[in-house]
Formats: structure tokens, sequence, C-alpha cells
């Protein structure tokens, strides 16, 4: 029987946008309807999406699928049902990515993504070379037992590794046999929408996507995620890894077709892109491939472009094996090439794909030369999910337009489209555009850099602590600082460099955060960066938001190609959807740095006056657009607002 909302909610009071929230999903998934609504952090999404569902009526034989980004909201799902467990029986398991679950120590040092991961454990069981796999089979009795416990019961992804760890079992191995017993999955967006490890994943599951109901959190970067999923490139590293591989296995057909690329590779890089050091160019797809078949016929190959692939792909896979047999690295740059080259012939008369060669530089400043498969539509990848699927719930706090959200992922016109309002008290908000500054091409000049850096100035002054500034661009990042932003400032500045391992930038923000408590610092970064797009900055961490200028990109032929497929697609809005709303949605994620919970106070200034004009406002948020202000073009005006809000 379905539990009535009362029944379950496990909090002691029941917000009024939350009772709306809960409602508008309780209703869609009773009728088989999809959901995209957009609430700000702090509303509490996550227990309102799940109430939602478990109280609807036709949900009590459907499966839930939670689907995020980040190990954080994955864990919080599994937290919330812990809330619910004293209220109704309902079972749930955070997953981790086959690696990061992996307590082999083969596969922990020498793998270093999903792919490589999954060959080298496959291959591993094959060779007998896993004894935590191995160990499944022959501990049945406590296997069983704990996969009882996951059935019944809330279980982070966490606490089962280290429960495997102690009985020295395959923690992934474990979570997927207890897939089909959990109602309850909180998992990557790639179990579900990579069309490679998505039916795997619902085998395991013992489920069809019919059974599913989806929720995707933070369904804003749903887009991007799936024309990534669907999009592929190839660098000439690579290429010349291939041709170290090949000599080492003396595998004369992959050195020969490895050699012969690369130098097509610089031939055309040559021929097409006019720029020495930087720069790219569209080629054909067919195009490419009569240039290969071309080097091939004078090299005297008799293979052909329809057929390499396959070759080269299974040279890798042997070159894997005999790798693992030797207890070294399972790597095969031989098979990457091959997978491109199968992507690169299956794309290759497809309008819906873009194919480019660059000339660009890696870290540390090697240049290099990149072959690049780039997805303009993500609905390659969306919309076999969202037709299968029961229903989907997809929120965020930066969906707007919904309407064009709808469009672009392939929701039904039928789609349930919902705003909320925010939770945060007005006290806790200040949302400033300020007039006279902008990083419109035309006005980009040291006279505007310099006024925009005594406006940053006065805010990082009379803001009690942290101060995070985002730029649309590195190009604007570095005019801020040749106007003399660090001196200028008040406090300790940290920059985002433009190229940096993720080690270092996470020293960055660690040290950053911790002048919370010491006066205060200044963090700058770029709008869609790392820091401006998954960085949490709760409390002191973040006092106040400076969002300098709209990151709207340069007029390339790559987004001129996106601009004309989308206007093919969604007649009249090809702009609109395929250039200026992606850049607003960074622009409104770096300006929610500060907001995570419902007590945090911060300011929010747009040192943009296009941000107030009627085309730009409607992209923000509504616990932004209902309450943004704009400021006078005179020095001490931002300090004086700042004053009365802090």
């Amino acid at each position: 029987m379905t539990p009535t909302l009362d029944e379950i909610f496990p909090y002691k009071e029941i917000r009024p946008t939350q009772a709306e929230m809960i409602g508008a999903i309780q209703a869609a998934v009773a009728s088989e309807k999809h959901v995209a609504l957009e609430g700000s952090t702090g509303m509490g999404k996550t227990i309102s999406a799940l109430c939602g569902i478990l109280t609807s009526l036709k949900a009590e034989k459907r499966r839930i699928v939670y689907c995020s980004r980040t190990h954080k909201q994955m864990d919080r799902v599994i937290e919330e049902l812990g809330a619910l467990k004293g209220k109704i029986k309902v079972s749930g398991i955070s997953l981790r990515g086959r690696r990061e679950m992996c307590i082999n120590p083969i596969v922990r040092r020498f793998t270093t993504g999903a792919a490589d991961a999954a060959r080298a454990c496959e291959t591993l069981r094959k060779l007998g070379k896993c004894e935590f796999f191995e160990n499944i089979d022959e501990r049945g009795d406590m296997v069983a037992e704990l996969q009882q416990t996951m059935a019944t019961n809330p279980t982070l992804a966490e606490e089962l590794i280290e429960t495997c760890k102690d009985e020295e079992f395959c923690p992934y191995e474990m979570a997927k046999g207890a897939l089909g017993d959990v109602r309850v999955v909180a998992a990557s967006y790639v179990y579900l929408f990579d069309p490679s490890i998505r039916p795997l994943f619902l085998h395991n599951m013992h489920a069809d996507l019919s059974d599913l109901i989806i929720v995707l959190d933070e369904a804003h970067n749903l887009p991007d995620i799936a024309t990534e999923l669907a999009s592929d490139e190839l660098t000439d590293f690579t290429i010349v890894s291939a041709i170290r591989e090949a000599k080492e296995f003396e595998d004369d057909l992959a050195y020969q077709i490895s050699e012969d690329i690369h130098r097509l590779l610089q031939d055309l890089a040559d021929e097409k892109i006019r720029d020495a050091d930087d720069g790219e160019e569209i080629i054909r797809g067919k195009e490419f491939e009569e240039h290969v078949d071309r080097f091939l016929k004078e090299a005297g190959v008799k293979t052909k472009f329809s057929s390499l692939a396959e070759a080269l792909i299974e040279s890798g896979d042997e070159h894997i094996l005999i790798k693992l047999r030797e207890d070294k690295a399972p790597r095969s740059a031989i098979r990457s090439v091959g997978t491109f080259l199968a992507a690169w012939g299956e794309t290759s008369e497809r309008t819906e794909f873009l194919h480019m060669i660059s000339r660009t530089k890696r870290m540390g400043g090697q240049p290099t030369i990149k072959l690049e498969i780039q997805a303009l539509d993500p609905r390659i990848i969306t919309q076999p999910v969202i037709d299968g699927a029961y229903s989907t719930i997809n929120m965020s706090g930066t969906l707007a337009p919904l309407e064009a959200y709808r469009d672009v992922v392939g929701l039904p016109a039928d789609t349930v489209l919902a705003h909320y309002p925010s939770p945060f008290p007005a006290e806790n908000v200040l949302a400033l555009a300020l007039k006279g500054v902008t990083t419109k091409e035309t006005f980009r000049a040291r006279e505007m850099y310099e006024k925009m850096v005594a406006r940053i100035a006065e805010v990082v002054k009379v803001t009690p602590a942290n101060v995070g500034i985002f730029a649309a661009s590195y190009n604007v990042l570095q005019g801020l600082l040749d106007a003399g932003l660090a001196k200028q400032i008040s406090k300790p500045l940290f920059a985002e460099e433009r190229v940096t391992s993720s080690s270092k930038n996470d020293r960055l923000i660690k040290n950053f955060k911790a002048h919370a408590k010491k006066g205060g610092a200044v963090l700058l970064g770029v709008q869609g960066g790392r820091n401006s797009e998954g960085g949490d900055f709760p409390g002191d961490q973040m006092n106040a938001v400076i969002v300098v200028g709209i990151p709207y990109g340069k007029p390339t032929k790559r987004t001129e190609t996106l601009i004309k497929y989308y206007e093919s697609q969604f007649p009249g809005k090809g702009k609109l959807y395929g250039y200026f709303l992606p850049a607003h949605r960074r622009m409104c994620q770096a300006a929610g740095r500060a907001h995570r919970l419902v007590t945090d106070k911060a300011a929010v200034i747009f040192m943009d006056w296009r941000v107030s004009t009627a085309f730009v406002k409607p992209s923000l948020p509504s616990w932004l657009r209902d309450r943004l202000d704009v400021v006078a073009d005179q020095p001490g005006a931002l300090t004086k607002c700042l004053q009365n809000f802090f």
C-alpha cells in the first residue's frame, strides 16, 4: 500500500515549497509524465524528490535511480534514505565507478579511467589473478549475509568498501550483486547515459528502463554530460605512444598504421591551420578517411580505413592481456587509436557531429595536434533514456528557461515545468547588477578593467570574510590581474590557473577556505571552471560572489556550426540555445557558489550591466532574478549597499 506523505516525511515540518514540489512529483509519476523543476540549493530537493516518488500512486513497483555528478551528492541520497528508515522500509545503495570501488592493487595502481579499469578487471578475472573476486564464489554464506543487509538497508559506498576490505571481497561485484534487490540506486549519470554501460547496469538491476523512475540531480549538467559522452578525441601524443607500443610488441601492421596516421595528422594540421601555434579547422569526416586510405596505399598497406579500427582494437587487446600476465600497466594506445577510428567511421556522415583538427597545448605547455569528434546534439545520448524511462525528475537551481532545457534534452511537450521560490530569507540574499561595467568585447580596455578592479576592491573591503571572483574567461581574469587587482584589494589573492593538476587546485581551495577564520581572502576563478561549477563555499567560506561578465565564447567555426545545427532543429532559437543560454547557465552556476545552506548570508554582484537587461535577466534563477537591484556607476555606491546588507 502506498504510504502518505505525513507517514514518511522524516523532519519536523514540510516547508510550503517542499509540499508544492512533492505534490507536482506525485502527480507526474502517477500519470507517467516527466518533470523539470528549478529550485535553489537549500530548499531540500533530495528529500522532496524521494518522498514525492515513494508516496505517488503507481510508484510502488517502480525502482528509483538517482543520478548525480559527485560522490557527496550520491551519499546524500543514501543519508536521506537513512532518515526515512524509521518511517518506511526502503533500501538503497550509492555506487562508485569500478576503479573507485576496486581494491585489487593492480587495477588501483595501473589504470586511470573507467574503461581501462573495466578491461583490466575482466582480464584479471579470466586469468584467475583477482583473489577478491574469487573469494565471493568461495564464501557464499558470508556473501549472502552481506547482500541481505544491503537489500534491506540504505548502504553507503564507503561502508561497503570498508566491509569488503575486511572480508577481502570485491566491493564492485558485491554492489553489482545487490542491484537487483535494492529500491534506490544513487549513481553517476554514466551508468544510465553511457550506451556502452547502460545494458549491463540494467541487467544487474534486473530491470528495463520502463521500470525506472529516474531522478536527474543538478540536471543543468545533462546537456554537457551527454555531448561529452557522444564525443571523442585523438592526440598526436596518443599516436606516438601507439608507435612505441607497436615497436615493443613487434606489431608491424599497427606500427605502419600508427606511423602513417601520425604523418597525416601533421600534414593536415600544416595544410588547414594557418596559425602555427594555435587554432582549429573543420574537416569533413569522409575527407580524413580518404586521406588515410591514400597514405596506406602509398605505403603498400592493403588494409583500408573501414577495417583499420577492428585490427587495432584486436592488437591492443592482445597487448593488454600480455601486460597483465607480466603484472604491467594494462594500457594500450593502439587500442585507443582503434576505438577513435571506429567512432570516426560511425559518425563521419552524420549531421549531429562535427569533425575538427586543431593545434593546442597540453599541461606543461607542450604543443599537440588533436582530432575531435564533437557531438552537437545531447539528444543522441539523452533521448533513448528519456523515451524509455517510466518517468524522469529533472531538477536544478539553474534550469531557467525550463522550456529550453526541455527542448535541448528531448523531454516531451507535456513535461511538467515548475519554478519554486527560494528558501533563503530575504535578509540573507543581496543581488546587485552594476551599471557602467561590462566584458563585452568592444569595451575591453585597460580603463574598463581598472574600473572593475576599483569596484572589486570596494566589495572586498566591506565583505566580512572571503570573497569569490569568477571572470567570464581566462582572458578577462588576466585583464583584472594586469589592471592591478592583487595590489588594489586588501586581502590575500588565490588565483586559479588555466592548466593545473587537481591536487594543486585542491590545495589552493583548502588554503583559501582556511582564511575565512583569518580575516578573509579572495578567490579568483573563471565561470565554467572547476571551482565555479563544483565548489561549495558555505558560511564565511564565501560571503560575497563577484561575477565579472558573461562567458559568451568567441564566434568560432565550431560555435557557428553548433548555432546552425540548433537552428535546423529549433527554428528561430539556434543562437539562443546554442550560444547564449549555455553561457548564462555558467554565469548562474558561479553566482550560486556561496548560497548552499538556508542559513548562508552572502551578496552576489554581477559586474556587467547586461545582466539587468530583459534578454539576460530571465535566465537568472528566481531567487536572484526576483531580488536583483541595479547599482549606479558611482564610486562608493557598492560600499553603501554592502554595508547596509552586512
